[in-house]
């Protein structure tokens, strides 16, 4: 467990836009709700994760571990959200998901990242950290969503759970503009490219968007971060408008 300045409610434990099934072709982000839960079922081409994984306190590599805390308690500020957070099992299917339950007590959900998953992704040749963060940016994403309300209104209508992704896309996208304005060469390019590249299956992207909707969601909420400065709520009603024009 690691606290700094109260990390996650000092509930950090460590052990997360690929968000969602980015990297297998199983079930990915978990939205609330029986009916959100049969939505990635059947979107995703496999069974939504459980809810009961044994939370794993912390990955093999500290160092890599209180670098994340110091990501999570950023996206923590940027979002206004606290969820719990914590590594799992996933060795039947890489993943990294949000719930709005209360796994680890706090309020805002949890977001549980797959330790096969953070191995695949800390493998890659360049850029790895980025790529972790923005899969965390985009659980976050959700866990905005969870937290404000939202969620009833992305799927209201819809056949899957694409404008949900596509929203917590944007607001991945708005993390990554904010980490631009404090650290000006910040790889931007590869943490887009981390959300709107990686391997899908045929179901996933139906239900997730595909690269070029991905990317064209992540940009907008770069712009709206970095270039019009908006503030954090006034970027969640323009990610919605965005989303709301999406077929569904």
């Amino acid at each position: 467990m690691i606290a700094r300045r109260g990390v996650l409610g000092g509930l950090l434990t460590l052990a997360s836009g690929c968000g969602c099934a980015l990297a297998s072709e199983h079930a990915g982000c978990v939205l609330a709700g029986d009916q959100a839960a049969r939505f990635l079922a059947r979107d995703a081409g496999g069974p939504a994760p459980a809810r009961s994984e044994r939370l794993i306190a912390r990955s093999t590599d500290r160092e890599f571990d209180y670098a994340l805390a110091q990501t999570l308690s950023g996206l923590t500020d940027a979002f206004h959200v606290l969820p719990g957070f914590a590594y799992y099992d996933d060795r039947t299917a890489e993943n990294a998901y949000a719930t709005a339950a209360r796994r680890m007590g706090n309020a805002d959900g949890t977001v549980l990242f797959g330790r096969r998953f953070l191995h695949t992704l800390l493998s890659q040749p360049a850029d790895a950290d980025v790529a972790v963060a923005a899969i965390c940016a985009h659980e976050f994403g959700h866990i905005a969503q969870f937290k404000y309300g939202l969620v009833d209104s992305l799927l209201a209508g819809a056949r899957t759970v694409k404008r949900a992704e596509l929203h917590a896309d944007f607001l991945a996208g708005y993390y990554a503009g904010l980490r631009k304005r404090q650290k000006p060469y910040y790889p931007v390019a590869q943490f887009a490219a981390a959300l709107s590249n990686l391997k899908s299956s045929t179901a996933a992207t139906v239900a997730h968007g595909s690269a070029r909707e991905r990317a064209a969601a992540i940009d907008l909420g770069f712009q709206v971060s970095y270039r019009e400065r908006r503030s954090f709520a006034e970027a969640v009603q323009i990610g919605l408008d965005h989303v709301r024009r999406e077929p569904a």
